[in-house]
């Protein structure tokens, strides 16, 4: 029997259907506190959401010299909720010199790195102030590893699949330690919904 389902993302994927784009997306939080609830992204944080379009600036938190000049695609929704692709380029004399970003966010689901350069250091998009982080490339990764995702004005999305896994440190196993998926209904300025949760063994997966 034909898996249609994933023989239509593969065609979707290659650009033959019309109107129809495909995206995986990916995430991981490497620190979760006991008794908390944190998004699955870099910053090992609750995920602060913004209500306008607050991301106006990218930066590197240490000076790497060989990061100098990098170009940082950046895509987003910018204060319409519609769909952008930007390149932002990092300060070529020090790259903790903030850097404003040709559009401003309201929202940023991926990061990744241009150039021939291995990060040493996080890069980050962030608020004016520099005192709230919105998307973060950490060390090594080269790109942002964040499951969050918002519709752009205009489209409709559909989740096919989602997957998650918990690998806990050495002596560090909790008891449980459930998913969740949340869904915003942002046009209307809806709370976020619970949409479905499930519980992981310890050290598995679904």
């Amino acid at each position: 029997m034909k898996n249609l389902g994933y023989e239509f993302g593969i065609e979707v994927a290659k650009g033959n259907i019309p109107n129809h784009s495909h995206i995986n997306k990916f995430g991981r939080n490497t620190a979760i506190d006991s008794s908390t609830t944190e998004e699955i992204w870099d910053g090992s944080a609750t995920y602060v959401f913004p209500a306008t379009a607050l991301m106006t600036s990218i930066s590197q938190t240490a000076d790497q010299e060989l990061m100098r000049g990098a170009t940082i695609e950046v895509q987003f929704l910018d204060a319409n909720w519609d769909e952008v692709v930007q390149d932002a380029v990092l300060n070529g004399t020090n790259t903790t010199t903030v850097v404003i970003l040709s559009t401003p966010l309201i929202r940023c689901y991926r990061m990744k790195v241009n150039a021939n350069v291995v990060g040493d250091s996080p890069i980050r998009v962030h608020n004016t102030a520099e005192n709230q982080d919105y998307a973060i490339i950490s060390i090594g990764n080269n790109q942002t590893l964040v499951a969050v995702y918002m519709i752009p004005n205009g489209k409709t999305g559909y989740i096919t699949n989602y997957w998650a896994h918990h690998n806990p440190a050495t002596g560090q196993d909790p008891t449980s330690h459930p998913i969740s998926l949340w869904c915003t209904d942002n046009e209307n300025s809806f709370a976020a919904r619970l949409q479905h949760l499930v519980g992981l063994p310890n050290g598995g997966g679904f």
